[in-house]
């Protein structure tokens, strides 16, 4: 009988969270399960929890860390990946429903997703916005698309809103580097960058600082804001933890920090319109962090997810000091999703 209720009770508990696509939608009690799973993994990298089960990774958009942290992660615990490329190992997929499909996409993911569900185990996605309408993309299409026709749980990689892989890493290390994250504040400087880029990792790296208790202080020009709904969580984050949140448009927000995350992202104000942008942007070059602006600081630690434009979004002195973590950073990718697929398989101890 025993036996019988513990086997109904891990079932339950494996359903209660199927997908990962945002960390928002996540406890902090699963959180910390699995960021302590990424901690035993890291300490004792093999294991066999993936044994005989197959894992889909679906790349819309190009991938160094997320793709090589996921196969050597999955192989690691005893699993098998296939990477599949869209456009050009798989066919172009399309996502809309109802759609006439008499242009360059060749499958729907609705087909695709259930067929991928009689294969494997696991879906990951990763999927970029197209940068063309705010409102279409704040939906996040694809990722959604997968999740509505998909029968087995759905990893986001990274999508047009989130990059919930990369902030378990981005925690796992603020965690490790100053021990209780609780009342330390964490800064997000915007930086200059010649394109307009995604709003996914800025959002997901406020709102799991948020989440962890950190004093959270975005820094950015006006006209850079993030979304309202992204700024909604991460100040009712602030608030359930008893934790400072504040918006702060010039440098003077880098005082007394604890952490600096520079990340560069498009102004939703002039989404879609990249001349625009990019005219307001020759006046932003001295968004840069260096030396100056770090001292600044209270010795602060410097991160950044990778890639990243020297001397254009940091500066080498920065980037190459004692104080960067962005290579432990890259490197607890590979733990932290370990974690996360060991947790989503059942195996919480």
């Amino acid at each position: 009988m025993w036996k019988s209720f513990t086997k109904v009770l891990k079932k339950f508990l494996v359903s209660n969270m199927k997908n990962f696509i945002s960390t928002h939608n996540c406890t902090f009690e699963e959180l910390e399960k699995i960021l302590k799973l990424a901690t035993q993994l890291k300490s004792k990298p093999i294991d066999n929890c993936l044994k005989n089960k197959s894992v889909a990774l679906v790349f819309f958009n190009s991938s160094l860390r997320t793709r090589t942290s996921f196969e050597v992660g999955i192989n690691q615990l005893g699993g098998h990946s296939s990477t599949l490329d869209v456009g050009g190992q798989i066919w172009n997929l399309e996502y809309k429903d109802g759609a006439v499909m008499d242009g360059q996409n060749v499958e729907h993911i609705k087909d695709a997703s259930k067929v991928l569900s009689k294969y494997f185990d696991f879906v990951c996605v990763r999927s970029f916005p197209q940068m063309e309408d705010w409102n279409e993309d704040k939906k996040d299409p694809i990722i959604n698309s997968f999740k509505k026709y998909l029968d087995i749980p759905l990893i986001s990689m990274e999508s047009a809103l989130y990059h919930p892989c990369q902030a378990l890493a981005d925690i796992m290390t603020i965690k490790e580097k100053l021990n209780k994250p609780e009342k330390k504040k964490f800064v997000l400087s915007w930086s200059y960058h010649p394109k307009s880029l995604p709003t996914a990792v800025p959002n997901s790296a406020s709102i799991i600082a948020s989440q962890f208790g950190m004093d959270v202080t975005i820094v950015n020009p006006k006209g850079f804001e993030l979304s309202k709904e992204t700024m909604n969580i991460v100040e009712k984050n602030c608030k359930d933890k008893g934790s400072n949140f504040e918006v702060v448009n010039s440098h003077e927000g880098f005082e007394n920090a604890d952490i600096i995350y520079a990340k560069s992202w498009g102004s939703l104000k002039y989404y879609g319109q990249p001349e625009i942008e990019g005219s307001i942007k020759k006046d932003l070059k001295g968004w840069i962090v260096d030396k100056e602006k770090m001292d600044l600081t209270k010795n602060a630690k410097f991160m950044h997810c990778l890639p990243v434009r020297r001397n254009v979004e940091v500066a080498d002195e920065v980037l190459d000091s004692k104080n960067s973590i962005v290579y432990d950073q890259a490197e607890n990718r590979l733990h932290a999703q370990k974690g996360l697929l060991k947790y989503l398989i059942g195996d919480k101890k």
